[in-house]
């Protein structure tokens, strides 16, 4: 019998996600760690008393992939846990991977730790599979790639329009945490004020831009010039309205339009209408930013995604041949 063995292979500096690799009889090692074993290409959710929960993704016979959240202290408690185990984890060296079964799977284990979410998670780890059974790159292939590399990179998402209409407020109730100045002044919101949002499995740095209107003082000016700039480099630019305001002029089309204090009436024209003071319609604003920037077809799609720019199409013919 194989005795049990333990690797690290993602960095010790923290990280969303650390990749232990465990070798040797499983099914004992399991036992030993109070763990269920997963069938073979099976992904499941653990919970390793003491430890953290962690994702258990099984390779193939022999090899099992242990995922707890990537801090140090994590960690060191699950090598404490393996020691008891009579297990030593020895670390790999970063950007070498010999156990990788390909090249695909080894630029999945590089970028693994950069997921950060479950969503991100799930897909990474399903395209060395997606990568074997599928030929022929396609134009199409590239733009969903494209799109789907959103949820390694957040996108910028800039939320623009008048002042005094509840800009702050959604923000606020997205990050389900006060993040923002909210007031009944016009021009309370004078900076650029930004949050890291988990939107329905998407990360997104969402910015809420200072209210758009002529000003004569020169810090608010400054701030709305700060504001034009950010628009200029929005993924996705989302304009605001409400009842009783218009739709603001902005550099370029939006692409969304949000109407916002609905419980109060109804802004004509909007995508999509939420009343984010009572946590009315979020889940919709939610639905309608994911959707834009990667869509529900993208993630539900079979076909491989160029997760990293080193992976090249012609590996799939490579692997086709």
């Amino acid at each position: 019998m194989k005795t049990p063995t333990a690797r690290l292979l993602t960095a010790e500096s923290p990280g969303a996600v650390a990749i232990i690799e465990l070798n040797g009889h499983l099914e004992a090692l399991c036992k030993t760690l109070d763990l269920s074993l997963p069938q073979i290409g099976q992904i499941t959710l653990a919970n390793l008393s003491g430890v953290d929960e962690v994702l258990l993704a099984r390779v193939d016979t022999a090899r099992l992939h242990c995922m707890p959240h990537g801090g140090p202290q994590v960690i060191k408690l699950l090598e404490q846990r393996l020691a008891h185990a009579g297990i030593t984890m020895t670390r790999g060296r970063g950007g070498n991977w010999p156990e990788a079964a390909d090249v695909v799977e080894a630029a999945m284990l590089e970028v693994l730790p950069q997921a950060k979410t479950s969503l991100t998670l799930e897909l990474l780890l399903a395209q060395p599979l997606r990568w074997k059974v599928n030929v022929a790159w396609t134009d199409e292939d590239e733009k969903r790639s494209m799109r789907l590399r959103r949820l390694l990179e957040a996108p910028r998402v800039v939320l623009a329009g008048k002042p005094n209409i509840g800009k702050s407020t959604l923000l606020n109730a997205l990050a389900g945490r006060h993040r923002a100045v909210v007031s009944d002044m016009p021009g309370t919101t004078r900076d650029t004020v930004g949050a890291m949002l988990n939107l329905g499995g998407l990360l997104v740095q969402w910015f809420d831009a200072p209210g758009l209107r002529p000003a004569d003082d020169p810090v608010e000016s400054a701030a709305i010039a700060a504001s034009h700039e950010i628009i200029g480099e929005a993924d996705l630019l989302i304009a605001a309205a409400d009842f009783e305001t218009k739709w603001p002029s902005l550099p370029r089309q939006p692409d969304l339009r949000v109407g916002l204090r609905s419980d109060l009436g109804l802004a004509h024209g909007a995508d999509v209408r939420c009343a984010a003071g009572l946590k009315e319609g979020l889940e919709d604003v939610v639905s309608a930013v994911r959707e834009a920037l990667v869509p529900k077809v993208d993630l539900e799609s079979e076909r491989p995604w160029r997760f990293t720019t080193q992976l090249s199409p012609t590996l799939l013919r490579c692997e086709d041949s």
